[in-house]
């Protein structure tokens, strides 16, 4: 069974393991509470970034390379792509899943500001 993101039950954990590529449940990095805990103590890209420089972590921690007849792992690149992941998720830091996106803007159109307020001199 995998887990994924479904449109019908839209969680912020579905949106996080779907991010994070954390969708098979067979061999699941995270465990839904850990998932739960990090967006209660976080907002939903920093719950993400963290989870992400933590399953770097785990995977720093595993021999580089592991065979097992045909299949070979490398856990060192998973370590790479997870602290790639953790940059890349806050320097695109986006709004959670169903709130507004940023703009960057602060304030209304600028087609014509009202200057009233200023002096001319």
């Amino acid at each position: 069974m995998s887990f994924s993101f479904n449109p019908s039950l839209p969680t912020l954990r579905d949106q996080i393991r779907l991010r994070l590529a954390d969708t098979d449940s067979a061999s699941a990095v995270f465990q839904d509470s850990s998932i739960d805990a990090m967006l209660g103590m976080y907002s939903y890209d920093e719950a993400c970034a963290q989870l992400a420089e933590s399953a770097g972590a785990e995977f720093s921690r595993m021999a580089s390379t592991i065979e097992n007849g045909p299949l070979r792992y490398q856990y060192q690149e998973r370590a790479t792509f997870f602290a790639g992941l953790a940059k890349s998720v806050r320097s695109l830091a986006q709004p959670p899943p169903g709130a507004p996106p940023f703009t960057g803007a602060t304030s209304g159109p600028m087609v014509h500001p009202d200057l009233s307020s200023y002096r001319s001199d």
